[in-house]
């Protein structure tokens, strides 16, 4: 009977270790020091520590810095992705008026899941918060499932003001204008209006080159069409362009969708086209001038 040469080796090898020890721990000790070093994890850097302890200590709900300031896509960090409604819909549920809620939520899924795949930032999303709540104003960037009260609109034009940002399911910041005008102060057309985005936006390159809004080809499903009234249409199936509300001639929020396929929540999110806008929108908003981000910790731009 003959054995394979790798067996025959293995075992003139056991025999010469063998050999040449008195005891067996001996051949212990010999066998671990052939053994390969355990990988080395890698340490972590200044900026990453500081991030983790300031995620936990929940001081700021969002922390970037570029690794690279040539490199869009060298940022790092964290964000909490703020979903906020209004009390009478925390009070009435639907009855309070605005969009649909199951829809909006795989929204926000998708945005997590498309920020944690495409770049080092770690996303999550915030718990759901009312208009007039005083968190809303640590949020960077907030989903409205809902459009708020006149007492609420006070506190939502503050947030605006101050730097926060707004990701639009649908057709809501013409109901904005009433409360800028009034709580603001502000002069519509001249301090405070909207518009689409052209090409040359530095949105369209915070973090992915594009050129402009990707268009969106799919035929519409029911699914699709129920509970649009009010936040949006069938026209936003079809995307090629992006309405941008200006406050004070900053970005303060855009009108966005994801377009969905068929079910579920965020594996139904299949257009990496649109996946890389969603991250384009979530970069340049934590980094433009004026951002809530930028205005909380100075320091790190």
């Amino acid at each position: 009977m003959s054995f394979p040469l790798s067996l025959r080796a293995a075992a003139g090898t056991l025999a010469l270790a063998l050999a040449s020890c008195t005891s067996l721990p001996q051949l212990a000790d010999q066998l671990q020091s052939a053994a390969p070093p355990p990988p080395v994890e890698p340490a972590s850097s200044p900026f990453d520590s500081l991030a983790g302890q300031v995620e936990r200590s929940g001081q700021f709900q969002a922390l970037v810095r570029y690794e690279n300031p040539a490199d869009p896509q060298s940022i790092q960090g964290f964000v909490h992705l703020g979903q906020v409604q209004s009390m009478r819909v925390n009070q009435a549920g639907a009855a309070g008026g605005g969009a649909d809620t199951g829809e909006q939520l795989r929204q926000l899924d998708a945005l997590v899941y498309a920020l944690e795949n495409f770049t080092q930032l770690k996303a999550d999303v915030a718990p759901t918060l009312t208009f007039a709540d005083p968190r809303l104003l640590d949020l960077p960037i907030v989903m409205p499932l809902s459009l708020p009260n006149e007492s609420e609109t006070e506190h939502l034009v503050r947030y605006l003001v101050e730097g926060g940002f707004v990701l639009s399911f649908g057709a809501q910041f013409e109901t904005y204008r009433e409360g800028l005008e009034k709580y603001g102060h502000l002069v519509w057309g001249q301090e405070v209006w909207t518009e689409y985005l052209t090409e040359t936006h530095p949105l369209f390159t915070a973090f992915f080159p594009l050129k402009g809004v990707p268009r969106t080809e799919r035929a519409l499903t029911p699914e699709d069409t129920s509970g649009q009234v009010r936040f949006g249409g069938a026209q936003r199936m079809r995307q090629d362009r992006m309405l941008g509300l200006f406050v004070q001639g900053r970005l303060a929020g855009v009108e966005f969708y994801m377009p969905p396929r068929a079910v579920g929540r965020v594996e139904q999110y299949e257009d990496s086209a649109q996946s890389q806008l969603a991250v384009n929108i979530v970069v340049f908003a934590l980094t433009q001038e004026g951002s809530l981000t930028r205005r909380r910790v100075p320091a790190l731009y």
